[in-house]
């Protein structure tokens, strides 16, 4: 038989924790139909199973996963329909034609959007962390 090890939280740890309230949406800018889509943050959990969902063979290629199915999976609003994380490939696919050439453009407008802050800011801590090194 198993043996199971219960901890209590003290008052003081609990509160020092951050409330998890449910998952993280961004509301992009209207895409060229002026449809309000809203993505979802992919926790570890769920991109697992995005990856079970299409599968290995295509799971092994990037262009589709990064063009694709990962902007399919991260739909979770588009106006006031909401969307679950696909479960399978014909669901991204769903998600795809719903989206649309104009709903892609405007989540790859916001991901590359994304990734330039997040290179601009490397490359601040990067030089920052230069300088400090010519000082010593």
């Amino acid at each position: 038989m198993a043996k199971v090890t219960v901890h209590e939280e003290t008052e003081e740890v609990a509160a020092t924790k951050p409330v998890q309230r449910g998952p993280v949406l961004t509301t992009l800018e209207p895409d060229a139909r002026g449809r309000i889509i809203k993505l979802r943050e992919l926790d570890p959990l769920q991109q697992s199973r995005l990856v079970m969902a299409v599968g290995g063979e295509n799971a092994a290629n990037q262009v589709y996963m990064n063009g694709f199915a990962l902007p399919a999976a991260m739909v979770a609003h588009i106006d006031d329909d909401f969307f679950g994380l696909p479960g399978n490939v014909k669901q991204i696919d769903a998600m795809l034609s719903q989206l649309g050439a104009d709903g892609m453009a405007a989540i790859n407008t916001h991901l590359v959007a994304k990734f330039e802050a997040a290179k601009a800011e490397m490359e601040k801590a990067v030089i920052s962390a230069e300088q400090a090194a010519a000082k010593n």
